[in-house]
């Protein structure tokens, strides 16, 4: 640990703004994470179950904990537009809408993780706007969009990955979260050899590079061709997706290892925050309304609640997500955080970045 512990030193995402808001607060983060203190034994060791292989069976001790917080965060994918990298006024347009969201966040003390395409990235506008982000106390890591096509090489991923982590780092970021990358091949390896340490937006396609021991039952992997036929959430329970934990291999990433360093976030994976109060987002569509807010504030309070009662120290974790893309109608990130201002306001959340979310779980492993 101690190369990562090294690499952990030297990353720059946390803000003054981020770390101002942390002293104020007797706790530490859209994440929610709560934390309590660790217990011995409230997660799997790394050895492989012999019986339902598939369940990450989190032993949860419902004893209320006094000083439980849960810690929130967002990731913003910012989905590149075509051919932006050589049409600035195409990138400027795209840049607006990223700020606006930014600037609309911090007004409301929310801390976001803007992550972001290669197609953005490497614009000439970039730096710009990775400099503002920061500014806002908010975080940069990167949206992958990788693997999704056949059964790729761990070389071919660790290639693409590589190289999304030198642009990211070209902006002057060292990222440590790294999304879009579920995969049937080797996706664990080759981000964590690419120098990420954890994932976010975990959606049901990523089961597919499972062996078939560690399948969910019932499910079937012919049901999954790709990811855009495969994208809801892969069917964890709330003590699951709540509580990080880590792995080192893809093909039994469900099964919590003691001694590994890649941390799986798995939170309200699936389902973007414009989606949440749809049925059926694949055969309706998803669009931003009040409704959405009000299924937001509910997960929120399920999540703070189960943290209060957690004795896992990795618990809990609220984590959520928003694509941009297009631009989210006026005012509604603003009613979107403040569905969950009283929770913070009164102690129970706290906004964080990633990489405050790493360290605290990684505090709370050892």
């Amino acid at each position: 640990m101690g190369d990562i512990s090294n690499r952990m030193r030297i990353r720059l995402q946390s803000s003054a703004i981020g770390f101002k808001k942390l002293l104020r607060s007797t706790s530490i983060t859209i994440l929610l994470v709560g934390c309590s203190s660790a217990s011995s034994n409230s997660i799997q060791n790394k050895e492989k179950p012999s019986e339902s292989p598939t369940a990450i069976e989190l032993a949860v001790t419902h004893t209320p904990q006094v000083n439980n917080v849960t810690f929130l965060t967002m990731s913003v994918h910012v989905e590149g537009w075509k051919g932006e990298n050589k049409n600035p006024e195409k990138f400027d347009r795209h840049a607006k809408i990223i700020l606006d969201v930014a600037h609309e966040a911090h007004n409301a003390g929310a801390i976001f993780s803007f992550e972001l395409s290669s197609e953005f990235a490497i614009s000439s506008g970039a730096k710009g706007v990775v400099d503002e982000l920061l500014s806002l106390g908010h975080a940069i890591e990167v949206h992958a969009d990788v693997g999704g096509v056949g059964t790729p090489s761990f070389e071919r991923l660790a290639e693409q990955l590589s190289t999304k982590f030198r642009q990211i780092h070209s902006l002057g970021v060292t990222p440590i979260l790294v999304s879009g990358i579920c995969s049937r091949g080797p996706f664990v390896e080759a981000a964590l050899s690419a120098g990420y340490l954890m994932t976010t937006g975990v959606v049901e396609y990523c089961l597919t590079s499972l062996d078939d021991v560690y399948h969910p039952k019932g499910w079937n992997i012919d049901d999954c061709p790709s990811p855009s036929e495969c994208h809801g959430n892969p069917g964890f329970s709330l003590s699951q997706k709540a509580t990080p934990w880590y792995t080192t291999s893809s093909r039994s990433w469900t099964v919590p290892e003691t001694d590994a360093d890649f941390l799986i976030v798995i939170g309200e994976s699936g389902a973007k925050i414009q989606c949440l109060a749809e049925d059926d987002a694949r055969s309706s569509g998803c669009e931003y309304n009040t409704k959405d807010i009000d299924k937001y504030a509910q997960l929120a309070e399920s999540y703070v609640l189960h943290g209060e009662q957690s004795s896992e120290g990795r618990c809990c974790v609220f984590s959520t997500t928003i694509s941009i893309g297009e631009s989210p109608p006026e005012g509604f990130i603003s009613d979107l955080l403040g569905s969950v201002s009283l929770l913070v306001d009164n102690g129970r959340a706290v906004w964080q970045t990633p990489q405050q979310v790493y360290e605290r779980s990684t505090e709370r492993k050892n």
